[in-house]
């Protein structure tokens, strides 16, 4: 992947998951990575287990504060050179089940760091893009991104929706600058945000109760979709686009697969652990 190669990449949340999955896919394909996560203790991890598969650097960052995200892109441009792909990764879903069984502090926890960590991250990576009227910048989309209900996901469904308008807007905003605007919505995979969610009420426990067989046919592994990423990256010429991995036949062939598994005994469900807790009550009803 020559368009790949050689270049600086660095990718938010990525000690785990998806995010490690997509430093992983980079530096095979002979990228310059920076990697960030929110505890020293995890960036280490991380670089231990990624050391052997390229050139990579490890950064402590919390995209919710606009300080650290301004000297992550110091640091990363004086450590590494002129960083060229920015990764807007980090991000999480913290709870699933009914919108009105929902805590409003797990909304507000979600909402700085899915959607204002992405505004501050690209303020300032686009202050160097821009300026160097070259570079490509990622958003990570998810479910709820193409406004559709994101049951049970709701909250999390909802930053996504966000994230899409911000990132349409600004691609039109940057038309002609020179910085390309990729939207990626990798689809379900099998990372620990879904193999070990908090459930919400009990609505939440009867939305979940075919969770396992919903995981087993839908979900991929983050790899699959890294790669797919790290392929989309290096070949498109594109001043914006998007990439859907989930597409209309994709339910059908994991039932078809699943089918075939089950008939040759060669599949087994991805484990999972779901954790329950009651619906959130406002301390000052009565």
């Amino acid at each position: 992947m020559p368009n790949i190669k050689h270049k600086v990449a660095v990718i938010t949340g990525s000690t785990r998951g998806f995010g490690f999955a997509i430093a992983e896919s980079m530096l095979e394909a002979g990228a310059v990575v920076a990697i960030t996560g929110r505890s020293q203790e995890a960036v280490d991890g991380a670089l231990r287990r990624l050391a052997a598969k390229g050139r990579v650097s490890g950064f402590v960052l919390d995209v919710r504060s606009e300080e650290q995200v301004y000297q992550l892109v110091e640091d990363v441009t004086l450590k590494l050179g002129d960083i060229d792909i920015w990764v807007n990764n980090a991000g999480y879903s913290n709870a699933a089940g009914m919108m009105l069984d929902m805590d409003p502090q797990d909304a507000l926890d979600m909402f700085m760091s899915n959607n204002l960590g992405v505004m501050q991250c690209t303020q300032a990576i686009m202050r160097r893009m821009l300026a160097r009227k070259q570079g490509m910048l990622v958003n990570i989309y998810g479910n709820g991104s193409f406004l559709r209900p994101a049951s049970p996901t709701g909250l999390y469904g909802t930053t996504k929706a966000w994230l899409t308008s911000f990132t349409r807007t600004l691609a039109k905003e940057l038309k002609g600058s020179g910085v390309q605007i990729l939207g990626f919505s990798p689809g379900m995979m099998t990372t620990d945000m879904l193999t070990s969610p908090r459930v919400v009420g009990e609505r939440g426990r009867e939305m979940l109760k075919n969770f396992g067989f919903v995981l087993r046919f839908l979900g991929q592994p983050a790899k699959y979709a890294a790669d797919k990423l790290v392929k989309t990256i290096a070949s498109d010429r594109r001043e914006f686009t998007e990439v859907r991995l989930f597409k209309p036949w994709t339910p059908l062939l994991g039932l078809l697969r699943v089918g075939w598994e089950n008939l040759t005994r060669t599949g087994k469900a991805p484990g999972f652990e779901l954790h329950y807790q009651e619906a959130y009550q406002p301390k000052f009803l009565k």
